[in-house]
This record gives structure tokens, sequence and C-alpha cells, in this order.
């Protein structure tokens, strides 16, 4: 998902802007979740950045469903067509002809990074095998727990041929048969022990019900956006009032001290609002674009490349943080700061050390075909 369109004139880059700046809010907060809690900032880190994980992995949601549909209607009326037409069999072999060189890669290099420089203990069995094709069970992920989002999105993209198929492409069914999704889910959360492990698939891991609310808006908001080319009057009002509205239950239950579970419903309310207002703010930054450039660059690389980065991240946490603690005996935060140093310097060379081979497949393959 590195780009919306493959013409550079009809490019978004507010997309790219927007995946950037989700992907960063995510390797930050499991930088934060995986560090040693040797001092008190970084467990408050880690919960507060646990909802900007939450919300960014949302976002990522809506913007597949967004630029699926975009891209589709886009590919159609070069054929003169208006309508979503889905071959479901070319579809779906495409995106996993996509997506799935990346995983398996991603797998490959996690295993060897463990095997020879961490310790982390990766037991033969079924759920592995599982974790390995990319389809791990409720059981959840055995190679690397941020590997349930590539079992999501390839659910995403085997349902999504039957959500325009259902809806029969108009927006409005989509919207509400996300709607209606969505809040199944939730309410089968809330009615499930929080222990269980049913629960946990529910409620995040491996399991689209999850995400399919963000998902058909996305898929709305993309055929609004192609025929609009900007969002409406109506989108603005309805997920400012939607958001108010969660944001005054929210901040009272903060007040009651009720313990609040993001993902049991806040993140249907929040959502639309968050990729509203990213929209918004990228399109007016983009206009001062002399004077952040490189910001923009910047974020518009960690776009381009967030599905790589998402996959590659976490397991090299693993990996570094036990030594790199344990190396530097400094103060505690000085030491926070020259991990992270580390740490973005490494996962950059990594990055660049992922994106070659996977490149390399991709000729080698192409070669042979030709």
């Amino acid at each position: 998902m590195s780009s919306n369109n493959p013409s550079n004139k009809n490019r978004l880059y507010w997309v790219d802007y927007t995946k950037g700046l989700a992907i960063l809010g995510v390797i930050l907060f499991h930088f934060f979740q995986n560090y040693p809690k040797e001092i008190n900032l970084i467990s408050i880190l880690d919960r507060a950045g646990a909802k900007v994980g939450y919300a960014a992995v949302d976002i990522f949601f809506v913007m597949a469903g967004f630029t699926t549909s975009y891209i589709l209607l886009l590919k159609n009326q070069k054929n003169n067509s208006e309508q979503l037409e889905v071959n479901w069999k070319d579809w779906v072999l495409k995106r996993i002809n996509r997506i799935y060189p990346g995983y398996i890669l991603a797998v490959v290099l996690s295993l060897l990074l463990y095997y020879f420089f961490g310790n982390r203990n990766i037991q033969l069995n079924f759920n592995l095998l599982l974790s390995i094709i990319g389809l791990a069970g409720y059981k959840f992920q055995a190679i690397n727990p941020g590997f349930w989002f590539f079992t999501v999105i390839l659910e995403a993209y085997l349902v999504i041929p039957l959500i325009f198929i259902i809806c029969n492409s108009q927006p409005a069914k989509i919207l509400w048969l996300g709607i209606i999704g969505g809040v199944i889910t939730k309410i089968a959360c809330i009615l499930i022990d929080n222990k269980s492990q049913v629960y946990w698939y529910l409620l995040q891991n491996d399991f689209l019900g999850s995400y399919f609310f963000q998902l058909c808006l996305g898929l709305y908001w993309g055929i609004i956006f192609w025929k609009k080319s900007t969002f409406r009057k109506i989108d603005y009002t309805v997920v400012t009032g939607v958001f108010t509205t969660g944001l005054v239950v929210y901040l009272s239950m903060t007040w009651q001290k009720i313990d609040i579970i993001y993902m049991e419903g806040f993140d249907i309310l929040f959502t639309p609002f968050f990729f509203i207002a990213c929209y918004l703010i990228f399109e007016l930054l983009s206009k001062q674009q002399k004077k952040i450039r490189y910001i923009l660059e910047l974020l518009s690389l960690l776009g381009i490349y967030s599905y790589q980065i998402y996959l590659i991240h976490q397991p090299l946490y693993f990996v570094l943080f036990g030594p790199l603690t344990k190396t530097f005996d400094v103060e505690p935060y000085l030491k926070v700061v020259i991990v992270m140093i580390i740490t973005m310097v490494l996962l950059t060379f990594y990055l660049f050390t992922f994106i070659f081979l996977e490149n390399f497949f991709w000729k080698q393959v192409l070669e042979k075909k030709n």
C-alpha cells in the first residue's frame, strides 16, 4: 500500500503523510511497550502510547479501505465504467501476490534474528505453522505479536469483494454494513469475560470484526472522495458530533475512575474524526511545503514503506532492548535516549536491507517470467 494511485499526477500525498504519521505512532508505542520498565516514565508512556497505537492501526484500516475503492474507481474510469467491478479470483490472487513475499521475508528474518541474537523461545507446534503462513489462530502469533496485522489484512482482502456484492457497491449501504458489523463485534466483546483468550481474539488479535467498521468507512469515503475530490460538509459535521459525544463519555468515565477499554467502542467513535483531522492538517501543511519540506518528505517515506516497517520493527526491539539496556550504565533517562537513537539507526539500516531483499526477490521473479 505504498501509493493510492500509479499516476503521480493524481497522487494523494496526504495519504502517504497520514500513513507515515500512523506508522510513526506505532513504532513509538511499541518502543515504550517493549522497553524494560526501569523508570515510571516508561510505564506512563506505555499506557498513553497504547491509545496512540490503537488509533494508528484504526487509521491503517480506514486507509486500506479508502485506497482500495479509490483505486478501483480510477481504474474503472479508464475503462469507461463508473461501477465498482471486482473479479474476486483475480483480486485475491493479486493481493496475495502483493503482501505475502514481504511477510514471508519478515518471518524468515525474524526467526534468524531470534536464533543468532535473541533469546525468544519459539516452540515448534501447530500455532507456529499457522503463524508462518500468516493464519495464526486465537492463541495469537507465535513469532511476532505484531504479525496479527497481516492476518487481518488478509481477511480484509478476502472480504472486500463480498462487501461490494452484498452492498451492490453503494457507499451508504457499505457504511451501514460497517456500522452494524462493528457494533455487533463490540457487543460480543462486552458480553465475554475479558480474561478469556476469545475476548482478546475478538477485540484485537487476528479477527477482522474489530476493524470491520474502519474498513467499511474507508471503502465508503474512498467512493465519496473519488466523486467529490474532497470530503463533504456532512462528513465534517457528523464525525465531529460523534467524536464530541464519545469524548464526553470517555472523560466522564475517566473522572469516575471507570476502567476504559478503548477498543470496546471508542475506536468507532473516534477514528472517523482522527482520519478527517489528518486530511485537513496535511492539506493545510502541504500549502506550507517549502517551510516543512523535509518533515513532509520523511512522513511520505515512512508512509510509502509503512507495511514493511510494521512487519520488521518489533522483532528488532525484542533482540536489541535487553543487551542495550544492560550495556549502558548511565542515568536511566539518558539511557532511554541513547537506546532510542541506536534503535532508530539500526531500524533504518534494517529497513533498507529488507527493502533491498524484497526488491531483489521481485526482480528475480520478473526476470523468470520474461
